[in-house]
């Protein structure tokens, strides 16, 4: 039976996955779930994080925890490391699956795909702080994260974010997210106000593989554990692990008709 290690995206930490673990658990399937250095009840300095301080505390708790025949999932910033993951933990993915997820190409940084608009923005707010981190005020949040939250539940789980760590959007991936498209999964949240589902569909197709969305906002881990869990329940590559070349079948090129995503419906939920 597989296991489930969910990577948290921006500001969040393993308490956004409590009820998808939760919902798993009632399913007969492990759920597990760690904090990000600078995130979540982790108490590295945000100020010394980096892209290769995420890919490492996640690669020692994969062998840590002795994980295998694992599906890695990946909220929003988290999708940036995924391929890193994978190329380490070969012999122990089964499949990877990136939830309204940043794609990468090799060479490409996250900062390159933030909406022009915020750049700015996400310059400034982690040149005056304190910790090079950012920190969004709770009515960007409300918007981008919590949009269909109620209000109670976006104030408490804006109350668990912590600053975001600015120097992982910075850092050129190593490994293009098209190596490991034919395991992966890419689940598109519709009403998404953070990234909209127009641009992670175009993500989605970058990357290859299946594609499912799901009616909900950017944190639908918080707003639909349930819905969540049912559709990560549902393989799209069982079976398949990593070869050793990290490269991953046919298909992954650009522009080859093998790439196209195969799509499946989640509405609320529904396949």
């Amino acid at each position: 039976m597989s296991d489930y290690l969910f990577v948290h995206g921006g500001s969040h930490g393993a308490w956004c996955w409590e009820g998808v673990i939760r919902e798993l658990d009632r399913g007969g399937l492990r759920g597990l779930a760690l904090d990000l250095p600078g995130g979540g009840a982790d108490s590295t300095p945000r100020a010394s994080v980096t892209f290769d301080s995420y890919t490492a505390a996640v690669n020692a708790f994969i062998a840590g925890n002795d994980l295998r025949d694992l599906v890695l999932v990946g909220h929003s910033l988290a999708g940036i490391i995924l391929p890193d993951i994978a190329a380490a933990n070969r012999e122990r993915i089964r499949e990877v699956v990136f939830i309204a997820a940043y794609i990468l190409d090799r060479g490409e940084r996250a900062i390159d795909l933030v909406a022009p608009g915020r750049v700015p923005e996400y310059y400034r707010l982690a040149e005056t702080s304190a910790e090079y981190s950012l920190m969004l005020p709770y009515e960007i949040a409300r918007q981008r994260f919590f949009s269909d939250l109620g209000e109670a539940d976006a104030r408490a789980a804006y109350a668990r974010l912590t600053p975001q760590p600015f120097a992982p959007y910075l850092s050129p991936a190593r490994y293009g997210a098209r190596t490991i498209g034919a395991i992966s999964r890419y689940v598109i949240c519709r009403d998404d106000r953070n990234l909209p589902a127009d641009l992670c569909r175009r993500w989605a197709a970058k990357l290859g593989g299946t594609v499912q969305e799901i009616e909900a906002g950017h944190d639908v881990m918080l707003s639909k554990p349930a819905e969540l869990a049912a559709l990560l329940s549902l393989s799209g590559t069982a079976g398949r692990m990593i070869p050793r070349s990290g490269r991953v079948g046919a298909g992954l090129d650009a522009g080859d008709p093998q790439s196209r995503p195969g799509a499946t419906s989640i509405s609320g939920f529904s396949r």
